[in-house]
């Protein structure tokens, strides 16, 4: 019967461990809506990014959209739901290729400002997620997620949204 509980307590605490190692995914909140995707997010300390995209988003249909703030209280969406240009005219992807790693990010061109969001890995410094802000291509912000990312950010994504590639080739800030 000891055998059998002393079991029972491994498995229960096994399960427990796994689900907190799969906490951080679970618990990263969006600015999305149930009816979208999250095509990437995390938590700013105590603001949230967030990019949302239509179920039926493609290269031909649907919005891919920037999104910025509180859920309660938005600070930024971009572009206007109520335009119809297609997201290919403000926003650009790469993807990015580094020793031991890669990632990918979205540059979201709203005049002057660009709001790029990435996610990278590499051997040596890690992992490196969150948003940059330029205005007249300077860096003006970085904020770094403080929670492991929601990411669909990779070439797969970024062929079927049809997105041109970038032609300013974003640096990750921090990195030399």
């Amino acid at each position: 019967m000891k055998r059998a509980a002393v079991r029972l307590s491994a498995v229960t605490c096994l399960g427990g461990l796994l689900a907190l190692t799969a906490l951080p995914v679970w618990a990263t909140e969006s600015l999305c809506h149930a009816q979208e995707q999250v095509i990437f997010s995390c938590s700013l300390d105590k603001k949230t990014v967030s990019v949302c995209a239509s179920n039926d988003f493609s290269a031909n249909s649907g919005y891919l959209q920037y999104r910025f703030g509180q859920k309660d209280a938005l600070e930024l969406a971009f572009p206007n739901l109520t335009e119809s240009a297609p997201a290919a005219q403000s926003v650009q992807a790469r993807t990015l290729m580094f020793a031991g790693g890669g990632g990918g990010y979205l540059r979201f061109i709203n005049g002057q400002h660009h709001y790029i969001v990435y996610t990278a890995i590499g051997k040596g410094w890690g992992a490196k997620d969150g948003v940059a802000v330029e205005k007249n291509n300077q860096l003006i912000a970085n904020l770094e997620c403080q929670d492991i990312p929601v990411s669909k950010l990779n070439e797969a994504f970024f062929t079927h949204a049809g997105l041109s590639a970038d032609q300013n080739e974003f640096q990750i800030p921090g990195l030399d």
